[in-house]
């Protein structure tokens, strides 16, 4: 089963289960992962991610995710099942071979690598981003892989925390960015792409979560 198909699952499931729809604006900017394999990055705020990004995620793509989530029913067996690859967070021969995986998806098998920057899961109420870690932008240098920027509104006004669920009829708004080339970058280039794409992301994320936001059914 692809990757491809596993998430085209989660996106009914999301609609039954959660009473979501997922809205995404910039769509277009996906068709440069169907030319060649891209790094695409995204803002972190809770397991629920890998459902949302099922809308955007290109045919021949895997997700990196944490090691537990493997482990999770439904949604871990849906992410093992499509090939993603894990990572045990601050442990370094995991990091070092999901590097080497990532290597081989990108360069070999032409595949496009889906990454979550921030590290870890940031909850905030603010939608305020962590800093960015260098993984993803490393692994587009050593490739020459373009860089997909994708930013994902902030989720918690949405979340109805007496009852526990998501408001039903809710929409989680997603924005793609514009492909960044990463075919001149330096090494010394690298904190600078860093920072300007958090800088990019936190701006659309903010104009995604304003009031009277609307963007394309996808």
């Amino acid at each position: 089963m692809t990757n491809w198909v596993c998430a085209h699952a989660m996106r009914i499931l999301a609609r039954y289960f959660l009473g979501v729809t997922v809205e995404v604006d910039g769509s277009e900017h996906l068709l440069r992962a169907k030319e060649t394999p891209c790094v695409l990055v995204a803002n972190h705020q809770s397991l629920l991610d890998t459902v949302w990004l099922a809308w955007v995620l290109p045919r021949n793509a895997v997700v990196v995710a944490n090691m537990f989530i493997s482990r999770i029913p439904v949604l871990g067996w849906f992410m093992r099942l499509g090939g993603n690859l894990f990572v045990k967070q601050g442990d370094k021969q995991s990091i070092k071979v999901l590097f080497e995986d990532s290597l081989q998806y990108l360069e070999i098998e032409r595949t496009s690598i889906f990454m979550f920057p921030e590290g870890k899961r940031n909850p905030s109420e603010t939608g305020t981003l962590l800093e960015f870690k260098k993984g993803a932008f490393y692994l587009a240098y050593c490739t020459r892989a373009p860089i997909i920027p994708v930013a994902v509104q902030c989720t918690h006004p949405l979340y109805s925390w007496a009852d526990c669920r998501f408001r039903r009829g809710c929409a989680i708004r997603i924005r793609v960015l514009a492909p960044i080339s990463t075919d001149s970058l330096t090494e010394e280039d690298i904190p600078a792409l860093i920072a300007d794409t958090r800088s990019d992301i936190q701006m659309a994320c903010t104009s995604l979560s304003l009031p009277g936001t609307r963007t394309k059914l996808f």
